[in-house]
Formats: structure tokens, C-alpha cells, sequence
């Protein structure tokens, strides 16, 4: 199973959701890049297009795939993180309890779910991460 989620950066910060602990499957809370699983007959863009807009009611700009990782707590499955922006328009949080931009070297101090956290340490040490996507 394929999870894929954006890593959306707007004006040098990326944009972290926290979810609800009642919209997850594991009942597990914290901070994420949003995202969710690719439902069969989709590619990893056209997933990421729709959960997008089911969790955040916006549009994005897939820039470019950055890496994939694992999911610790579930074998079997990986996430996978693209590059993105926001196309004009307005966030409606309809997963997640609140959204936050952070400075990526502010990003280790947020608790973040344990695949999301294996993508920051991943993002971190490519010198790439730290430059606009554009």
C-alpha cells in the first residue's frame, strides 16, 4: 500500500495538519504532512490531488517526487512525499484539527507521526530541502 503526501511551501515555510484522533484509522494523533493512501487506478499525483482536496477543500501544484520511506507502525506500506504549492484559494480543514506553518528547522520540534517523522530525517539532510521548490 502507497501513502503519498505533499510537502507544500509557501514563502519559505512548509505546512504541517494535525489530525484528528477520530479521523484516524489507528486512533493515533499528531502532526503530518497531509496526504493520504492511493486508491486503486490512481497514480501517486492524482491520489495526492484528491486527498488533498477532500482534507484541505484547496487545490495544489505537484512540483516534483522528493523520496519514500517506509511506515514503521504498518509493514507493507510507504510514503511517499512530493514537492508542492498551493494554488489561490482558501484552507478548509475538513481532517485535521488545526494546520501550522513552520520554518523547516523548526519542523524535529513538532510531534509528528512516526512515517512523517522518518520523511523529515530523510528531507533534512538533502542541502535541496532548504531552497524554494521553484
Amino acid at each position: 500500500m502507497i501513502v503519498v503526501a505533499a510537502v507544500i511551501r509557501k514563502k519559505g515555510k512548509i505546512l504541517l495538519a494535525e489530525r484528528r484522533r477520530e479521523d484516524s484509522e489507528s486512533f493515533v494523533s499528531g502532526w503530518e504532512f497531509p496526504g493520504g493512501k492511493v486508491e486503486s487506478g490512481e497514480t501517486l499525483e492524482q491520489a495526492l490531488l484528491r486527498e488533498i482536496y477532500e482534507e484541505l477543500g484547496i487545490q495544489i501544484r505537484i512540483l516534483r517526487q522528493l523520496d519514500s520511506v517506509d511506515i514503521p507502525e504498518k509493514p507493507g506500506f510507504e510514503l511517499t512525499a512530493f514537492a508542492a504549492e498551493l494554488v489561490p484559494g482558501c484552507l478548509k480543514l475538513k481532517a485535521h484539527r488545526q494546520i501550522c506553518w513552520v520554518k523547516p528547522e523548526h519542523l524535529p520540534e513538532f510531534d509528528l507521526l512516526p512515517a512523517d517523522r522518518e520523511m523529515l530525517k530523510k528531507l533534512l539532510k538533502k542541502s535541496s530541502f532548504y531552497q524554494p521548490w521553484s
